[in-house]
C-alpha cells in the first residue's frame, strides 16, 4: 500500500477523525441557525405557530388562518407529538426563531445517532461513522434543521425503526418488530407521511433476513398490529373527539390541497414529478453544486445491487418502495420530503466508499465529495452574511406597526407578530378553497376580506411582497410557470395595492426584502398616489 493509501486508511479506521470532524460540522450547524439561511420559508412560521399554540390550549391550531374552517384552533394534520417537541423551547424561553428551530437541531442529533446505529447493525463501525458524517455536512441535512416542520423528527422515528427492523435477532425478531411498527405508527402523529412510509420497515426486515415462513408471517403480525396501535392513538387525538369537525376541515385542508397524485397525474406522469423532485436538487441547484453528489449515491446504490448480498438489496429496495410511495401518495412536489431518504443515501455511499476495491480511487472521490459539501455550506453562509438575519429585523417591524393594528404578514413573519391581531398570507388560498367546498361561508378576495378582518398594515417578503410591490413588473411574475394558474388571485391581489395601499416602509436585503404597506379605509391614498 502507498504511504497516501495508509495514511487515508488509518484515518478512515479510526474513529477519531470522523468524530472530530463530525462535532465540527454539528458546531457550524447550530452556530448559524437562525442566521443562515436570512429569512425563512413560509411554513416554518405556520408550522411554529400551531406548535406554540399547543403549548397555550392544548391544540395545534394555526391563528394565521382566523377561522377558516377552524384552522385557528385546531389542525387536524399537525400532530400533538410534533407539537408538544416543536413549541417546548418557544414556550419555556419565548418566541423566537432559534426557539423555534432548535428542536429540529436537536431532532438532527438523534437522527444521526439512529443512522450510525443502522450503520452498525447492517455492516461495521467504520460504515456507520461514516454515514453519519457525511450525513451531517450534507446540504440537505443543514437545510432541514432550519425548519420549523416536521419532516426531520419524522426521518429520526423512520431510521429508530429501521434499526429496530435490522437489528431484531434471528429466530425471534417479535419484539423488536413489534416496537419497530409501534414506532412507525406513533410517527403518524409527528406528520401524516408516517402513516404514508409506515410499511417501509416491514419489507426491509423482508429483505434483508431469511427466516422460515412462520416466522415471517408472525413478525408481520407483530409489526402491524403495534402500527395500529399507533394508528388508534391517532384516531383517539384526532378524529373521535369531533369527527364531524375533523371531516369538515379535511375537505379543505387536505381533500383540496393534497391527494392521490397518481388520479390526477397518471401513472408515467407521478414517475416523472417524483424524478422531479431528486433532480431538482442534485442538478438545478446553482452551478450543479450538487450534482458529485448524485453521482455518488447513484454509483453506490448501484454497487450495493451487484456486491453487497441481501443487505444491499434492501437498502435499496427500501428507497425503490419509498420513491413508488412519494409517487403515488406525497402530492406536495417541494423537496422537504427528501430528507426522509437521505440517511438511507449517506448509508450507501458510506458503505460504498469502503467497499470498493479501489482505495485511492474511494479515497478521493470521498474527499471531493466531502469537500463538495463544505463548500455549499459555505456558501450558503456567505449568501447569508450579506443580509441582515429575519430575527434582527423583527424588532423593527414590531415598532413600526402599532401594536392594536390588525396586520396581514408574510408566514415567516408569525415571529415578529405572534402576540398581535395576525393573519398569515395563506389564509387566502384556504378561504378561496372554503368558498369552493362550502359556498355558504360566502364571497372572498382582497376587498372582502380586509372589510371582515379590518388590516390597517401588510408587512411581506417573498412571492407576496412581489405580487403587492408595483416595482415588480406584473407581467415578470406572470411569466413564472407556478405563477400562471394563480393570475386571477395574483392580478386581483397588485388592484388591491395600488388602489388601497401605501408605501409605509421597505427594508432591503440581498436575497429579498420586506415591504411594509398601510392599508387605507378609503381608495383616496394609494399607491399611485404616493408614488406622485
Amino acid at each position: 500500500m502507498t504511504r497516501f493509501g495508509a495514511s487515508a486508511s488509518a484515518a478512515t479506521n479510526s474513529p477519531a477523525l470522523p468524530f472530530a470532524l463530525l462535532v465540527a460540522v454539528l458546531l457550524y450547524n447550530c452556530a448559524t441557525l437562525g442566521r443562515v439561511p436570512a429569512f425563512l420559508n413560509e411554513d416554518d412560521g405556520i408550522f411554529a405557530s400551531a406548535a406554540y399554540q399547543f403549548w397555550q390550549t392544548g391544540k395545534p391550531g394555526g391563528p394565521g388562518y382566523k377561522d377558516v374552517v377552524g384552522l385557528s384552533t385546531d389542525m387536524w394534520a399537525v400532530g400533538r407529538t410534533f407539537a408538544a417537541i416543536q413549541g417546548a423551547f418557544m414556550h419555556f424561553f419565548g418566541v423566537s426563531i432559534f426557539a423555534a428551530l432548535l428542536p429540529s437541531f436537536l431532532a438532527g442529533l438523534g437522527l444521526l445517532a439512529a443512522t450510525g446505529a443502522l450503520g452498525r447493525a447492517l455492516w461495521d463501525a467504520q460504515t456507520a461513522w461514516l454515514a453519519s458524517l457525511l450525513l451531517a455536512a450534507s446540504g440537505k441535512f443543514f437545510e432541514a434543521c432550519r425548519w420549523a416542520r416536521p419532516d426531520i423528527l419524522l426521518t429520526f422515528f423512520f431510521l429508530l425503526s429501521l434499526w429496530l427492523a435490522a437489528s431484531a435477532p434471528a429466530g425471534k425478531p417479535y419484539r423488536r418488530l413489534f416496537l419497530a411498527g409501534l414506532v412507525m405508527g406513533l410517527s403518524g402523529d409527528v406528520h401524516l407521511n408516517g402513516f404514508l412510509i409506515a410499511p417501509l420497515p416491514l419489507l426491509f426486515w423482508l429483505l434483508l433476513r431469511s427466516e422460515a415462513w412462520c416466522v415471517r408471517w408472525r413478525a408481520g403480525l407483530s409489526f402491524v398490529g403495534a402500527g395500529s396501535l399507533g394508528a388508534l392513538c391517532w384516531l383517539a387525538l384526532h378524529y373521535w373527539p369531533n369527527p364531524e369537525a375533523m371531516l369538515r376541515q379535511a375537505a379543505v385542508y387536505g381533500g383540496q390541497t393534497h391527494g392521490l397524485r397518481i388520479a390526477k397525474l397518471g401513472l408515467l406522469g407521478v414517475l416523472e414529478a417524483e424524478t422531479h423532485r431528486y433532480t431538482d436538487w442534485f442538478w438545478a441547484a446553482r452551478g450543479h453544486r450538487h450534482l458529485l453528489e448524485g453521482l455518488c449515491v447513484l454509483a453506490a446504490g448501484a454497487w450495493l445491487l451487484w456486491r453487497e448480498g441481501r443487505v444491499g438489496r434492501a437498502a435499496v429496495g427500501v428507497w425503490i418502495a419509498f420513491f413508488l410511495i412519494g409517487a403515488a401518495f406525497m402530492s406536495n412536489p417541494f423537496g422537504w420530503y427528501l430528507i426522509l431518504i437521505w440517511p438511507v443515501f449517506a448509508l450507501w455511499m458510506a458503505r460504498a466508499f469502503f467497499a470498493f476495491p479501489r482505495r485511492r480511487v474511494a479515497q478521493i472521490v470521498l474527499l471531493a465529495c466531502f469537500s463538495a459539501y463544505l463548500v455549499n455550506l459555505a456558501l450558503w453562509y456567505v449568501k447569508a452574511r450579506q443580509d441582515v438575519p429575519l430575527q434582527a429585523r423583527l424588532p423593527e417591524l414590531r415598532l413600526l406597526i402599532p401594536a392594536r393594528a390588525p396586520v396581514l404578514a408574510s408566514g415567516g413573519l408569525w415571529f415578529a407578530f405572534w402576540d398581535r391581531d395576525y393573519t398569515g398570507d395563506y389564509y387566502f388560498q384556504f378561504r378561496d378553497l372554503e368558498t369552493r367546498v362550502y359556498p355558504e361561508t360566502g364571497p372572498t378576495g382582497w376587498t372582502e376580506e380586509q372589510r371582515k378582518r379590518g388590516w390597517r398594515y401588510i408587512a411581506a417578503y417573498g412571492d407576496l411582497r412581489r405580487f403587492l410591490d408595483p416595482e415588480v413588473p406584473l407581467d415578470e411574475i406572470l411569466a413564472s410557470g407556478p405563477h400562471r394558474s394563480r393570475a386571477a388571485q395574483i392580478r386581483e391581489a397588485r388592484a388591491f395595492s395600488l388602489a388601497r395601499c401605501s408605501v409605509e416602509r421597505r427594508i432591503p436585503g440581498y436575497a429579498d426584502s420586506i415591504l411594509v404597506l398601510r392599508v387605507h379605509s378609503d381608495q383616496t391614498n394609494t399607491l399611485r398616489d404616493s408614488k406622485k
